[in-house]
């Protein structure tokens, strides 16, 4: 008897291993999924905390100066697209205006991301587009807080949905998913111009695509057409509204030709900015790949495929182009700036994803490939929880500029204060006190670029005007020009001799601060105050 007993616990055990095993064989998906939610809710209640900075909070503070009269193009020395401009000023009027609404949207974002990504891999396997939606929603997360609610971040997801609205319609055969289609590429297009191109080849190819399969293919590409221009209707009524229109067309013609070029970067320097994490998925894909296309089994390319099989293909190719067109615009733009590669990986990360986890359906070496590639996502995704960067961003600036300001008047300076800079952290305190600046001026490489541009002419005059309504009592200089930054220093307000002159004339130095250098810029400012202001100073 004792035998017996002795013998049936190894039974129990192994009859309890079966079963776990059984279990997982059949949902595997969902414990997985389930590991991988684990990881991105613990990331988000982690990140609640962070502070709002970076361009996200230089936006939000343009959009606190149009609250307070001033007009985009016209008074704002800046160039970003009236979408950006929208979408801030939304946020600010409906989730709030400090840092946790605006954590609170870029979550939102991944929710979208994440429902557009399911929605496109139900079909093919949902668990890839849950497994692409964590890589993305980590990966983001990993850029840290300087990185939220970025523009081409907003492009990249709003791209993804018009993918997943697209492919809805053809798969359903009802046209008003072409509605979702048209307002998320057309408002993907408000937020920079580069992807209206995209958008439009994309309109053509689904005309072509439900004329191929019968259906009402002149109804879809109207419905689609009109729903993409629903977007641009708006920045039309927001632009006539603000007395801006002319402006922005002018800005259109010379500012953004004038920026285009300035702090460009090799092919290779950009390639390095690329994280290599990242490529893992497209080896292991591209091995697949070939593998598949070795048996002479290459699924995207056979003609005697099943219906179903064949708009599967159609869908990698269109996913595919995605892909290219997100690397497109990251060479194009050519700043090698983190935001910048979100459409790429975006569609990077889901049709590699795809294309390793359909492959478990095979056998062999392209089944074991898949095994591999799902596992490398299963890493990568507490590795990514680990290198968050909420720190990076220090606080020393801001918090310095902070007490100088308030010892300086602190809200009595409203009206009287101006930052001359490109860098965001001088806007960001300003925002956060909620004291309007003297000027429009937000990026000081535009006039303090060559004289002979256009582009640097006007944006000279626009702020001397201003200058000369409203003299400020206090300058915040930050120390170097955008994009050579340490290069120039102070002696940058020299590179528009009659300004500097009338600097020296009028205002002293009053503070002088320095501090360690702040990811890509260095962390220097001076206060200049006026003449017969050092009193009220306290000099």
């Amino acid at each position: 008897m004792a035998g017996a007993s002795n013998f049936s616990l190894p039974m129990g055990n192994h009859s309890f291993g079966v079963t776990l095993y059984r279990f997982f064989a059949a949902h595997w998906r969902i414990v997985l999924s389930v590991w991988l939610l684990c990881w991105v809710m613990a990331t988000w209640l982690l990140s609640l905390r962070w502070q709002q900075v970076n361009d996200p909070a230089q936006l939000h503070y343009a959009c606190f100066l149009m609250d307070h009269g001033m007009s985009p193009y016209r008074d704002l020395i800046e160039m970003n697209m009236p979408g950006t401009y929208l979408t801030n000023w939304t946020v600010m009027h409906t989730l709030g205006g400090g840092s946790l609404a605006w954590r609170l949207f870029d979550i939102g974002l991944m929710l979208v991301a994440a429902w557009a990504m399911l929605s496109i891999a139900r079909p093919h396997d949902w668990f890839a587009g849950a497994l692409a939606a964590t890589m993305l929603i980590m990966f983001h997360a990993r850029d840290g807080a300087m990185q939220l609610g970025q523009r081409d971040l907003i492009i990249a997801i709003m791209l993804v949905c018009a993918h997943a609205f697209l492919f809805r319609a053809l798969r359903s055969g009802s046209l008003w998913p072409m509605i979702g289609f048209g307002l998320t590429a057309g408002y993907a297009a408000t937020i920079k111009p580069f992807p209206a191109p995209y958008i439009l080849l994309l309109l053509v190819l689904a005309a072509l695509r439900f004329r191929r399969s019968g259906g009402a293919w002149i109804r879809a590409t109207l419905l689609g057409a009109g729903a993409m221009a629903i977007p641009g209707v708006v920045v039309l009524v927001f632009l006539v509204a603000k007395h801006s229109l002319a402006d922005f067309l002018w800005v259109v013609r010379w500012t953004l030709p004038y920026y285009a070029p300035i702090d460009r970067y090799g092919w290779g320097w950009l390639f390095h900015r690329i994280s290599p994490s990242v490529w893992g998925f497209v080896l292991i894909a591209a091995l697949i790949f070939v593998f598949e296309w070795k048996a002479n089994d290459w699924r995207l390319a056979r003609r005697d495929e099943d219906a179903q099989a064949e708009i599967e293909g159609w869908e990698m190719r269109m996913l595919a182009l995605g892909m290219f067109f997100g690397a497109a615009s990251y060479f194009v733009q050519g700043k090698g700036t983190p935001y910048h590669r979100y459409p790429f990986f975006a569609f990077l990360f889901l049709w590699s994803i795809l294309y390793i986890v359909r492959a478990l359906r095979r056998q062999g070496i392209e089944r074991v490939l898949a095994v591999a590639g799902v596992a490398f996502g299963l890493i990568l995704t507490p590795s990514y929880a680990r290198e968050l960067h909420h720190e990076d961003w220090s606080p020393r600036y801001i918090d310095a500029l902070t007490a100088d300001l308030n010892h300086l008047g602190g809200p009595a300076l409203s009206g009287k204060v101006q930052c001359i800079t490109t860098y965001p952290d001088c806007h960001t305190v300003l925002y956060r006190m909620r004291l309007v600046q003297s000027t429009g001026l937000f990026y000081d490489f535009l006039i303090f670029g060559p004289e002979a541009n256009p582009s640097v002419q006007h944006w000279r005059a626009v702020f001397q005007r201003q200058l000369e309504a409203h003299p400020p009592d206090v300058f915040v200089v930050h120390s170097g020009l955008y994009p050579y930054n340490d290069g120039y220093g102070y002696a940058k307000l020299m590179e528009w001799p009659a300004f500097g002159r009338y600097f020296e004339q009028n205002y002293v130095l009053y503070a002088d601060r320095s501090f360690p250098p702040n990811i890509t810029m260095n962390d220097d400012y001076r206060i200049y105050v006026r003449k017969g202001f050092e009193s009220a100073a306290g000099r």
